[in-house]
């Protein structure tokens, strides 16, 4: 303190600006990802198409679905609302992705396997992921079954301080509100580190702000088999708008409520989970009002997902091996209830049994028969499911260019899929059981599934080459052996450029639900009808990929080249005779012959980062501008085959040839956020051409319309740690029309879609 001063050399301190601070907002290319191999690895040095979303950019962007997330994917389309049994619904090339997508909550499946497809409402742990990963392309070769259109991975968060706190709450029009919670942190030292985190959230809608068309509820636009409306003037459980009875139907709200609880924990190797899912829909969502009514405000689906995953894993030299076993149950509570009125059961009984007829009055006859068998009053539905997994995985590093990963997923899963016929409310086991006996309509079927699926994987790198390749082989005890194989190539041309190629293959076996909901009726037996035989096989996917990338600095495009094509697809909604003595039918899931769908398609991506320093005033008040704009644009043309009395149609169902999606994302300082996007997707063919000969509709819209959204997002730091939002969807109020809920008869001309929401919000966030 009182040596000299060193008067030779003077070293003044300085302070940083903000023009000495660079703005480093990672691009996807550094972040590092699982979906695509199953351990980390950088997004430049993978073959494969992989988009990323952070934690962050879900904040920002006001995202509480799964759906709002996968509508800022490129070329994703989604529908809020989409159907009552799977939620909201999106399509990802070509295909359903509720259905055809692996859906993973840190890496685990968590869709059931007698649901038919994974619920998706706000029930999913959206606001508290780290980051969301999306795999374009069949991965069958490292997930097993359903992995067809792709795998969407949900990395919940995780903190290296004692305490992590994020709490969001908002609310909006229609008696919405939204509350998010998430409590965690970081407890010890060295190598008995224990990290926590409990987390929950609560989704209300009172009602749903959809377009209201009247013809859209006009029953006569829905009236099949050359029926009049003295058929349904004469229905108990249709309500017209007007007394007496006229064709507009009446129509009541449709709300929603989700609901989870989530609890996480690991310590040293050993980690635990467990999740809660609860979901409401009105089940009517997407249905025309002949098929059911709308009019009973107290007929929803309520269901639960419960999952408990126990996991070890150990690091030991080059080698990281990983356990783990879960237990899921999925059920479908018995006060889910359903009014129907001429729904596509009731539809095939009549046209079965109806064709000996010859007067009115024998048909009149058979219909209130059909009716009162399978309609009359409110009908509830029930399920009862589980899921038990037990995977191993093996991450070997021999060098710094060979890496092999194997691992194996055991399964065994069953119950008793969706029944939704019963006049009373009944508690069904996952043995079929039915508690208490009584009136029933059609017994519920239950199906017990046991596959094992091994997997292998090679990583080579050398110089400007990085080769993944493997397979993996299923072993059904129904279903046999399946083998589905991948290989991926990236050749790196510079430091800026490089291409890539890849092959890959899924598969999905015939669902649970598909099994359930596939009945035998003979004519002449009566309308009792039975559950039909299993005998579609394993659905199958191939497809390929060429993609050039470019990226320098804060730049990035990319523009990829697909191909897919699918076997042996089935649909609901068929009627088949069956082969043998007594003549029978079949309806319900059955596979069309041969080629069910092929399309190629192109897509490309351009992204970029920029910051801008504004001088306000004078060099003392600066702005720092920061912002990132995404543009997606896609163009898909394909055909599809359907075999029996359609031959094929020249277009996909439901996709759009051309999409478009922009995003504009703009900082100011450290206070003021604000995002704007677009969406734009050309006319696209509905399911509803299937049915238009052999059900006699031929009033049904063919083609969805085109349609362009804007929405607007707002946020302000009021400090730190809290800042207020306020979301803008749709801002200018389009119409436009949704995916189609069902895929059959049963569907609306088209699926009305929410208008213009404005929602507020207010978010505390302290690590």
């Amino acid at each position: 303190m009182f040596a000299q001063s060193d008067s030779t050399l003077l070293l003044a301190p300085e302070r940083l600006s903000e023009r000495d601070i660079l703005f480093r907002d990672l691009s996807k290319e550094e972040i590092k990802v699982i979906s695509a191999t199953r351990s980390p690895e950088a997004i430049s040095n993978q073959p494969f198409s992989v988009w990323v979303i952070t934690g962050e950019d879900i904040l920002r962007n006001g995202f509480v679905t799964l759906a709002d997330v996968l509508k800022a994917a490129p070329g994703i389309r989604v529908s809020q609302p989409g159907n009552a049994m799977e939620g909201e619904t999106f399509l990802m090339r070509g295909l359903s992705g509720n259905q055809y997508v692996k859906i993973l909550i840190n890496d685990m499946p968590v869709k059931p396997a007698i649901a038919l497809g994974m619920p998706i409402g706000a029930q999913l742990p959206i606001r508290q992921a780290e980051r969301i990963e999306v795999l374009y392309g069949p991965a069958g070769a490292i997930y097993g079954e359903e992995a067809c259109a792709g795998v969407i991975n949900i990395i919940l968060k995780e903190t290296e301080r004692p305490v992590f706190t994020q709490a969001d709450l908002s609310f909006a029009q229609n008696g919405y509100t939204s509350l998010d919670l998430m409590f965690g942190g970081k407890l010890g030292r060295d190598k008995n580190i224990f990290r926590y985190s409990i987390y929950g959230s609560s989704t209300v809608r009172d009602d749903s702000d959809y377009f209201y068309d009247e013809e859209l509820f006009n029953t006569n636009n829905y009236l099949e088999l050359g029926l009049d409306t003295s058929f349904y003037i004469n229905n108990d459980n249709y309500r017209g708008q007007n007394t007496p009875k006229d064709s507009i139907a009446r129509t009541g709200v449709l709300p929603h409520e989700s609901r989870m609880f989530g609890l996480n924990m690991t310590w040293r190797g050993l980690q635990f989970s467990y999740n809660r899912f609860n979901r409401f829909d009105r089940s009517a969502l997407g249905l025309n009002p002949l098929a059911v009514s709308y009019a009973n405000p107290s007929n929803r689906l309520a269901e639960t997902i419960e999952n408990y995953t126990l996991g070890f894993q150990r690091v030991k030299n080059k080698r990281t091996t990983q356990t783990t076993f879960s237990l899921e149950t999925y059920q479908i509570s018995n006060t889910s209830t359903t009014t129907y009125i001429f729904d596509r059961l009731s539809a095939a009984n009549y046209l079965i049994r109806s064709q000996p007829l010859q007067t009115d009055s024998a048909r009149s006859a058979l219909i209130t028969g059909i009716f009162n068998w399978y309609a009359s009053d409110e009908r509830f539905a029930v399920a009862n499911g589980y899921d038990a997994r037990v995977r191993s995985k093996m991450n070997m590093y021999f060098n710094s260019r060979f890496k092999l990963d194997v691992g194996g997923l055991i399964h065994l899963g069953g119950g008793a899929p969706q029944s939704s016929y019963f006049p009373v409310p009944v508690s069904v086991g996952v043995d079929g059981s039915i508690f208490p006996m009584g009136p029933k309509t059609i017994s519920p079927a239950t199906k017990t599934a046991l596959d094992g699926n091994f997997f292998a994987q090679a990583d080579w790198h050398y110089k400007h080459v990085n080769l993944i390749g493997g397979t993996a082989v299923n072993v059904s005890v129904e279903q046999g052996i399946t083998l589905a194989p991948r290989l991926g190539i990236l050749y790196k041309i510079d430091s800026t450029w490089s291409l890539r190629f890849t092959g890959s293959s899924g598969f999905r076996h015939a669902s649970m639900f598909g099994y359930a909901n596939t009945f035998t009726i003979q004519p002449g037996t009566g309308l009792q009808v039975t559950a039909g035989s299993r005998d579609f096989g394993t659905e199958k996917f191939y497809a390929a990929e060429a993609g050039l990338r470019y990226r320098e600095g804060t730049i990035r495009s990319e523009i990829t080249f697909f191909l897919q094509q699918a076997h042996r697809l089935y649909r609901p909604g068929y009627l088949v005779s069956e082969p043998g003595i007594v003549p029978s039918f079949s309806y319900g899931y059955k596979n069309a012959p041969g080629l069910a769908q092929a399309l190629w398609g192109v897509q490309g991506l351009f992204k970029s980062e920029r910051l801008a320093l504004l001088d306000i005033g004078n060099s003392r008040h600066r702005a720092i501008v920061t912002g990132r704009s995404e543009l997606y644009v896609q163009y898909m043309k394909g055909k599809e085959w359907f075999g029996y009395d359609i031959s094929s149609t020249d277009d996909l169902l439901n996709q759009p040839k051309w999409t478009i999606q922009f995003r504009s994302f703009i900082k100011v300082n450290k206070n003021v956020e604000l995002v704007i996007a677009a969406t734009k997707l050309s006319a696209s063919l509905s399911k509803s051409v299937l049915y238009a000969d052999f059900y006699r509709l031929q009033d049904r819209e063919e083609r969805l319309e085109q349609y362009t959204t804007w929405d607007l997002v707002a946020r302000a730091y009021l400090s730190n740690h809290f800042l207020v939002y306020c979301n803008f969807t749709n801002i200018f109020n389009r119409e436009y029309q949704g995916l189609d809920a069902t895929g059959t008869q049963d569907d609306l001309l088209y699926n009305p879609q929410p208008g213009r929401v404005f929602r507020l919000g207010v978010n505390y966030n302290m690590n």
